[in-house]
């Protein structure tokens, strides 16, 4: 994979907790690319193999190593009541032997679907609080963390979407796998088209991008925020990933047309992209981030913003448990 040197950075590389079946395969969109002019290729990040798959993972395994080597014995996150990081946290937590708990936002649900329904199994301890309101759920989450400290627990807390300098490397070490997969293809992807929430899997491509000298563009297709906002979050992850002389070079990319009304809020862009990619690929997509991406990717390609020489990379970050909720 791409050499890229650690040395500099400000935060410091913890050791990587294996749980997922890495590099995920890339590979060309035959039907897609005929439709759209140009070759596109998929990164199977839905395969990770760990659980449902999906891009969490890659931040769980270095956001872990912190738990074990501090001898916690439970995991505290939040989300909504659909989410793929508290699915996956929950997972990984039972995997590892510590208790999981969760406060998801949203109203209790009468039947526990999707994601809700795989953390259940795999064992997670669920509260809900009614808000959509992040900073109201991480406030919860630190009260629930005092509260199992006075009962003798030793919790470990990750903030939602654990989009951290540590949590991005995950990503660092997927752009590495990307510029390998070109080597050994021989081929470049002129730019990476992936859907971008709470910032994580963006500032880990950038940085990985600029670590290791990778010329493409990264497009980050905002799911739930305005462009300004959501550059806002990714500055503020590579702020702890990044040093100073770097972080002043980086630039996100980041489009906003396609999120509609915010999270979780369906588009009509994204529900014809999802049906595109099951019938003419037979992949599935998410109606919260991957469909809104792809829609994108197929507006780029209706727009001839591809030309017929380009390679493009479409980042599948996983989800689409959420087509059963």
């Amino acid at each position: 994979m791409m050499s890229i040197d650690f040395s500099e950075l400000p935060l410091k590389v913890a050791d990587r907790v294996a749980l997922s079946q890495t590099p995920t395969p890339i590979h060309a969109l035959p039907h897609l690319s005929k439709m759209l002019g140009t070759q596109i290729y998929c990164k199977r990040d839905d395969l990770t193999g760990f659980g449902f798959g999906g891009n969490k993972v890659r931040k769980l395994e270095y956001l872990l190593s912190e738990p074990l080597r501090y001898g916690s014995d439970c995991l505290i996150t939040c989300g909504s009541n659909q989410s793929n990081w508290c699915c996956m946290t929950s997972v990984a937590g039972a995997a590892l032997g510590m208790d999981v708990y969760l406060v998801l936002g949203g109203p209790v649900p009468k039947v526990d679907t999707g994601n809700l329904r795989l953390a259940r199994i795999a064992g997670a301890r669920i509260s809900h609080v009614d808000t959509t309101d992040d900073d109201v759920l991480e406030s919860a989450a630190g009260e629930l963390e005092d509260v199992l400290r006075a009962r003798g627990r030793r919790p470990y807390r990750i903030i939602m979407g654990g989009s951290t300098g540590l949590g991005s490397f995950g990503y660092v070490r997927a752009l590495a796998e990307i510029a390998s997969f070109e080597r050994t293809a021989g081929l470049r992807f002129s730019r990476i088209i992936h859907a971008t929430g709470s910032a994580g899997t963006q500032a880990g491509l950038i940085a990985g991008s600029m670590l290791g000298s990778w010329p493409g563009e990264i497009n980050g297709i905002a799911v739930s925020r305005s462009a300004t906002e959501q550059e806002a979050k990714v500055r503020a992850v590579l702020a702890q990933t990044l040093p100073r002389q770097l972080l002043d070079q980086a630039h996100p990319i980041i489009d906003d047309r396609f999120m509609g009304g915010g999270y979780r809020q369906k588009t009509d862009g994204c529900n014809e992209a999802i049906e595109i990619f099951a019938r003419r690929e037979g992949i599935f997509l998410d109606e919260v981030y991957t469909g809104k991406a792809a829609a994108a990717l197929i507006a780029y390609g209706r727009e001839g913003r591809f030309n017929s020489g380009e390679n493009v990379l479409f980042l599948h970050t996983g989800g689409a448990a959420q087509l059963f909720e």
